[in-house]
């Protein structure tokens, strides 16, 4: 594995918050946060910050990922990609009340075809990633791109991270590559996702921008917003808010968090 591979494959965050941030307060949040943390070092463009991310995501036929059904709806399984990097990320993510994990597996992008044989191969690094794929009977089903702006910074309990995604767009595909797949439908129109990632407390300076910038809290899925903007199933949803349980545990945690 390369450095890059491992650096990449080795972020990990037990708190994930997302929030949607408006077109017009997006270029002042962009100047704070860059006046508070650190580009992240796989970032280019001007600020050093900025790049691409394509991912591939997978659901069963009758979409049983999307409608959360039983234990499919407590992980998500997706390919991804930065910019145009030979190296892809096998993943799985698991959520549950804020709280994130992922397993990743770096590969090679021309590995891919792998995952389209009927038995996953045992010398292979992905081989976890496939055995689940047909234990689960998963296959392709949609590709998301975005531009994400992301900057890091340390606290006293670990990393944190900051993420702004922005333009995003999505295809149908049932192919595991990330070719073009003809028009995209647009996402999310001019607002922004904000997510803020950290560890077991939630660090000072985020505190300090949910103050300043009071963003709104959402339990959106870049997943099933493409579902819905693709009219993939009957199921397909784009919430804008958590429900109202949900946001009511969400919001007294945060609460919690931002005055311990």
């Amino acid at each position: 594995m390369n450095t890059l591979s491992a650096q990449r494959d080795n972020r990990n965050f037990a708190y994930e918050l997302k929030f949607y941030i408006g077109s017009a307060q997006a270029p002042a949040l962009e100047d704070w946060v860059r006046s508070h943390l650190d580009p992240d070092p796989h970032g280019g463009g001007s600020h050093g910050d900025s790049y691409r991310v394509s991912s591939v995501y997978f659901d069963t036929s009758g979409f049983d990922v999307l409608a959360r059904q039983g234990s499919f709806g407590r992980s998500k399984y997706r390919i991804r990609r930065y910019d145009h990097s030979d190296t892809v990320y096998l993943e799985r993510k698991t959520r549950g009340q804020s709280r994130v994990f992922k397993r990743r597996s770096p590969t090679d992008l021309t590995s891919l075809p792998r995952l389209l044989g009927a038995q996953p191969s045992r010398e292979w690094d992905g081989r976890w990633f496939h055995r689940r794929l047909l234990a689960r009977a998963l296959g392709a089903v949609s590709r998301i791109d975005y531009q994400r702006i992301a900057r890091i910074g340390y606290s006293d309990y670990g990393p944190v991270r900051l993420t702004l995604d922005q333009q995003l767009c999505a295809w149908r595909t049932r192919a595991v590559s990330f070719d073009a797949g003809g028009a995209a439908a647009t996402l999310s129109g001019q607002q922004r996702i904000l997510e803020l990632k950290f560890g077991q407390t939630m660090p000072a300076v985020f505190k300090e921008l949910i103050r300043e910038f009071a963003p709104r809290l959402t339990g959106i899925s870049k997943y099933r917003l493409a579902c819905a903007a693709l009219g993939l199933s009957a199921h397909a949803l784009a919430p804008t808010e958590l429900p109202p349980e949900a946001r009511t545990a969400a919001l007294r945690s945060m609460s919690e968090k931002l005055n311990a």
